[in-house]
């Protein structure tokens, strides 16, 4: 009978270990994997984000060379209306002395 209880204690701790063995194996097999995946995912973020900082130098590039031309044209406007202002004050005051 101990030998019957022996055997079967022997097989019962076995094959817990090897289920133990095998939950192990399964989980580093998971988190290889997982690591691997992410490792892709964080390369393919960066290529992304370059990208987008690229393009975003670009537009800002095009924005900053539209606002100088505007920049520019206003600068060019407010003169000409001073100009033309200065004139109209000019017409209206001879006007004035001449009455």
């Amino acid at each position: 009978m101990k030998k019957l209880v022996v055997i079967i204690s022997l097989i019962a701790f076995g094959t817990v270990a090897y289920a133990q063995d095998t939950t192990q194996t399964k989980t580093e097999k998971a988190v290889s994997a997982t690591k691997s995946t992410a490792k892709k995912v964080g390369k393919g973020i960066k290529k992304g984000a370059s990208g987008v900082g690229t393009e975003v130098k670009k537009d800002a590039r095009y924005v900053s060379e539209g606002t100088k031309k505007v920049a520019k044209k206003v600068g060019d406007g407010t003169e000409k209306a001073y100009d033309a202002t200065k004139r109209e004050v000019k017409k209206v005051t001879a006007d004035i002395k001449k009455d």
